[in-house]
């Protein structure tokens, strides 16, 4: 009870420097809760999160490859991956036992007619080179749809296609509905690209707009009409192949362009799926291995990724410069005018390791609350702040980081502690008495006094 009611009375004569160290002790325990919280969620996010995606797989042109497209020269097409080539690393990839789904997308330039007229281009020119200026694109499936070049979009009238029975509906753009005056239930014509007198009819059973911006090449800057993503008119593969525009006997522009879009269970098998294929000779200098779904996977967790950049130098910050500051305090509360207050406390029988202990309960009684207080709020509030500092990426506090708090608390807490009660362990009684002794003393006054006062009574 002594060592307590003295701590207490301690840390009351200079109530702003306790205060301060409890508010600091506040400050860095709060920032560790939340920091540790984005730190753990973006590793979780880039590791067992990441993991456990499905990857999609797709082999393509590649970027040195499509930048000498040009829309009008029909002889691009030989660059396009033909069924003959996806055999060919299909089976080189399930011989080394690797399974997959797949689906795919296709597509063609075909001819506007009277009832379906483009959105025009800067560059427009016969569709005798061009193929056409609307492009036809068929999907396989709903998930071919979720991986399309010209990005997603969504039904805003209508209703979506049914990619797994046959019908004759087509999806077309906003844009395309109002030039044409088009609505749902609307008849259109389109046109073969190498065979203008072959003609193909369509019912319009919805129209969309896309959710996101249009890469670059695909929107208003668009060097012909077909590359316009607002002509694109979507279908399914069905009608595709129904219609006979999903041959091997085309020419020309007439050539579809065949994507089949790879679905691997884990990002490890899709890395060995890249190896395997390249080993069976891709032309690595022609096409290229992408995994559009681990890049939008990895695109949308990027704000976590920074957010987690910035709360690992913030956390450094705050545990070396609060560490620090807290030492600091310690140190200034345990030295400044205490040397008389060990000294007589000595004096009067009070043992070092007693006077020790109070000195540590003072640091103790500054920093522990002040931890504690800083640790309940970072646990409630690192949802909300880390959520929002990670743009809307989930984040929440774990018991592992909650007990990471705590023991570098408790360990800091030690620290500070031992620290104190060293100041009570060095000190030497002697050097009090020293001190006193040392100062000289004035006596010139008192002898001066005395011979006035003998002075005075000889009088």
């Amino acid at each position: 009870m002594f060592v307590l009611k003295n701590a207490w009375a301690a840390l009351g004569r200079v109530k702003w420097r306790t205060a301060l160290t409890a508010l600091l002790a506040l400050l860095v325990s709060f920032s560790a809760a939340v920091d540790l919280a984005v730190l753990r969620a973006d590793d979780t996010a880039n590791n067992e999160t990441y993991q456990s995606q499905k990857a999609s797989a797709m082999i393509r042109p590649s970027a040195k490859t499509t930048a000498k497209r040009d829309g009008a020269d029909s002889s691009y097409t030989a660059n396009y991956m033909t069924w003959e080539l996806y055999s060919k690393y299909a089976e080189a990839v399930q011989k080394n036992n690797v399974t997959f789904e797949y689906t795919l997308a296709t597509s063609l330039p075909v001819r506007a007619s009277k009832s379906l007229q483009a959105i025009a281009a800067k560059s427009d020119t016969s569709e005798d080179k061009t193929g056409g200026d609307l492009t036809l694109q068929a999907f396989y499936t709903a998930e071919a749809v979720k991986v399309n070049d010209y990005g997603t979009f969504k039904v805003v009238k209508g209703k979506n296609l049914n990619y797994k029975t046959e019908n004759d509906g087509v999806l077309v753009s906003q844009a395309l509905a109002k030039k044409n005056n088009l609505k749902v239930g609307s008849k259109v014509t389109l046109g073969n690209p190498t065979k203008a007198s072959t003609t193909y009819k369509a019912t319009v059973r919805g129209i969309y707009e896309y959710t996101g911006d249009a890469p670059a090449g695909y929107g208003s800057d668009a060097k012909y009409a077909k590359d316009n993503r607002e002509n694109v008119v979507y279908t399914t593969y069905i009608n595709f192949a129904k219609d006979g525009l999903d041959t091997t006997d085309a020419k020309g522009w007439g050539i579809p362009d065949l994507n089949i879009i790879f679905t691997l269970t884990n990002p490890a098998t899709y890395n060995k799926f890249v190896r395997l294929v390249k080993k069976a000779k891709l032309d690595t200098s022609k096409y290229t291995i992408s995994s559009p779904s681990l890049d939008a996977y990895k695109k949308r967790i990027a704000p976590l990724d920074s957010a987690a950049a910035s709360a690992r130098v913030i956390l450094l910050a705050s545990v070396i410069v609060g560490g620090l500051a807290l030492l600091a305090l310690v140190l200034w509360a345990a030295i400044a005018g205490r040397r008389d207050e060990i000294g007589m406390a000595m004096i009067s029988g009070v043992t070092k390791g007693r006077l020790g202990w109070q000195f540590m309960l003072e640091t103790f009684m500054m920093t522990v609350p002040g931890w504690i207080i800083g640790l309940v709020a970072g646990a409630l509030l690192a949802k909300p702040i880390g959520t929002a500092w990670a743009g809307g990426q989930a984040v929440a506090i774990t018991s592992a980081s909650v007990w990471n708090v705590i023991w570098y608390g408790l360990g800091v807490c030690l620290v500070l502690g031992i620290v104190a009660f060293m100041r009570v362990g060095f000190f030497d009684l002697s050097q009090l008495f020293a001190s006193r002794s040392d100062k000289p003393v004035d006596t010139t006054g008192t002898d001066a006094a005395e011979t006035t006062n003998r002075t005075e009574v000889d009088a």
